[in-house]
């Protein structure tokens, strides 16, 4: 989307404040507003006018500890709705009392949760598949979709998740997900859906994995997500094939991810995985955007007449010597450690496309990485884009961007 304005021009860009009026003495201003607002139009967001989040019941399998850390994350997407999370706890045997503790740091998010013990599926692949039989018996009269998660599975709105099943008849089976990014994964391991990304099923196929359970569980694979897909292709007739759904992200690279989550998204995404493992972002802050702007703010790109593309939620980067092809992928990043191009490029190419040299921050780009966000009483939310110090430049430059709803 373009900008007709300068983005920078309206920035106090590199001036240091030293106990200004606004400080709380340690030298933490809250810095001045900018003297003129901008609007931009964003789309409607429709989704969540008439979604029915009952219609979903999601499962995972993990242990008690990560399920533990990941609740106050899920919140961002999960708390206050209809949708409901099956647990099947990995733990030989977990304790009770944290069980319990477990339950009541869920209640208290407004996360509806319900957690199985079964000792006799702790490995991962008995584990994930092990739910169907628990989310079968946890199925009402509602339920039209089952979603088999990671615990780091994160969703920028749910509502917009049930939206795009929308265009599948629920009481057909089906048997809907993405695949991962890497060729080497798919030449390994196959074509399937991938958990961290998100499996879909309907109640029909479900009803079927559920019945063939145990004959299932002795094709036991290294992992969950394989399994998965073998059962359904040994037990279904005709075959349920996999239908790939656009927008649910493995994110199977290692290293710096920028050049994708500044690529300008083809879709919203509906999915993101691996955030907070392979690598690091802060996707559950940098969400909170869409409260004010709707769920097709994250990162949405913006270039603006000085040379300055603004991703939504992710950065500001300033090209000096004018904008590269935007229409192609920055290649930041690597498929599995220690990948070198071209090789790297070719195992990326089905799901980036041609990817463009990486340039050179400070030099070719220099880059502000968002770092937080928080939600102002006044329906606002706040969002702080940070460039480290670096040579030449002694202290932290920091922009804030604030998001507030048009009272026109």
């Amino acid at each position: 989307m373009g900008l007709d304005w300068p983005f920078l021009n309206n920035t106090l860009a590199d001036r240091v404040f030293v106990n200004p009026p606004f400080s709380n003495g340690e030298n933490q201003a809250v810095f001045p507003l900018c003297q003129q607002t901008q609007t931009i139009q964003v789309p409607l967001d429709r989704s969540t006018l008439h979604t029915d989040t009952g219609t979903l019941l999601l499962g995972t399998a993990t242990f008690l500890t990560r399920l533990n850390e990941s609740l106050p994350e899920m919140a961002h997407w999960l708390a206050n709705t209809e949708t409901k999370l099956l647990v099947v706890l990995r733990d030989e045997s977990p304790k009770e009392e944290e069980m319990g503790a477990v339950m009541n740091k869920a209640e208290e998010l407004g996360i509806a949760v319900f957690l199985i013990s079964d000792s006799s599926m702790t490995g991962e692949a008995e584990s994930n598949f092990g739910l169907a039989k628990h989310l079968y018996t946890h199925l009402s009269h509602s339920t039209r979709w089952i979603g088999v998660i990671d615990d780091d599975t994160f969703f920028p709105s749910l509502s917009r998740m049930l939206e795009a099943l929308m265009p599948y008849d629920p009481s057909l089976p089906w048997y809907i997900g993405g695949l991962t990014e890497r060729h080497l994964g798919i030449s390994t391991e196959g074509f399937k859906a991938w958990g961290g990304a998100g499996i879909f099923l309907s109640v029909p196929l479900l009803t079927l994995l559920a019945e063939n359970h145990d004959t299932c569980i002795s094709m036991s694979r290294t992992w969950g997500d394989a399994l998965w897909r073998d059962c359904i292709f040994n037990i279904t007739s005709p075959t349920v094939h996999l239908t790939r759904l656009d927008g649910l992200h493995q994110l199977d690279m290692f290293g710096d991810l920028s050049g994708w989550y500044e690529s300008g998204l083809a879709s919203t995404p509906l999915s993101l995985h691996h955030w907070k493992s392979w690598h690091y972002f802060n996707v559950p802050s940098a969400n909170l955007v869409n409260s004010i702007a709707g769920v097709d703010a994250l990162f949405q790109r913006y270039n603006a007449t000085d040379n300055v593309v603004f991703t939504n939620g992710y950065s500001i980067v300033q090209y000096p010597g004018g904008l590269p092809d935007m229409g192609l992928v920055e290649g930041t990043m690597f498929p599995y450690p220690g990948a070198k191009m071209p090789d790297a490029a070719g195992e990326l190419q089905d799901s980036l496309g041609k990817l463009r040299p990486a340039l050179e921050e400070g030099r070719e780009k220099i880059s502000w990485r968002f770092v937080t966000a928080v939600s102002m009483s006044n329906e606002c939310v706040r969002q702080f884009y940070v460039r480290g110090a670096s040579a030449g430049q002694s202290s932290d430059s920091v922009i804030e961007v604030d998001w507030c709803r048009s009272s026109r």
